[in-house]
């Protein structure tokens, strides 16, 4: 603070500043200064693709539906092959994750892992 008044004028103004507001000045100073630095870094990230759109997910949806036996693989080589897009079995597995959750059509019974688990105490 020194460095800012007359040497005269020093003592007056260490009656009137406590070091908690100087403290408290200095935080501020510092937490501006550090939210400046890393706001303007998220501003500048580059988002990631934003999924298929609403006519790919209606055209995979349709596609289960009317085929319940396909698998995400053969719906991502189908839907690449009629609209010239590519999209991967992952992006086609969480469409119908998202839409069905558990209950995906065709899957009646036990997953064959459950199945094996199960038979395995009988064997």
């Amino acid at each position: 603070m020194t460095l800012f008044a007359r040497p005269r004028r020093v003592a007056k103004v260490a009656t009137i500043l406590k070091p908690a507001t100087l403290l408290r000045f200095h935080k501020a100073l510092v937490d501006r200064k550090y939210r400046r630095l890393f706001s303007s870094a998220r501003t500048r990230r580059k988002r990631g693709p934003k999924g298929p759109t609403l006519e790919i997910i209606s055209a995979i949806l349709e596609m289960k539906f009317r085929n319940p036996r396909f698998g995400n693989q053969r719906i991502a080589e189908q839907i690449s092959h009629a609209f010239a897009v590519q999209i991967d079995k992952d992006a086609v597995r969480r469409v119908l994750a998202k839409r069905y959750g558990s209950n995906l059509p065709g899957a009646s019974g036990p997953s064959w892992l459950t199945f094996f688990a199960q038979a395995k105490d009988s064997l």
